[in-house]
């Protein structure tokens, strides 16, 4: 128990553009817009990019993800949404921490897209 403890003081707080993201799909009707109509509702109020999004048949535990980009004064930060296969709200996670195979794609798509971006 106490490694416990020691192990989430590690941890540090999430990103403010990941809690905003975080709140703003908490808001949306999942049920009238559909995961992609509910995290592209929720990019537009907190000023994200959808990157992708994939349909993962209950793979790691989910029905859907999606790779987001989330500018800030900053940096941009990458994130990975998740719509449980269990249900509840959606879930928003770091890219950069995150265990999920889907994070490294994201990532390597971002820089994909950031590369091309310069060169045109």
């Amino acid at each position: 128990m106490a490694a416990d403890i020691v192990e989430e003081e590690k941890l540090s707080p999430p990103s403010l553009e990941l809690v905003e993201l975080e709140l703003a799909l908490r808001h949306q009707n999942l049920l009238e817009l559909g995961f992609e109509g509910a995290v592209r509702h929720a990019l537009e109020q907190v000023g994200g990019k959808l990157l992708f999004r994939m349909r993962m048949d209950g793979v790691a535990g989910y029905d859907w993800l999606a790779a987001v980009a989330l500018d800030s004064d900053e940096e941009r930060k990458l994130a990975l949404v998740a719509q449980s296969t269990e249900g509840g709200p959606l879930r928003v996670e770091d890219a950069e921490t995150s265990d999920t195979s889907i994070a490294r794609v994201a990532t390597a798509y971002a820089n994909l897209v950031k590369s091309l971006g310069r060169l045109s």
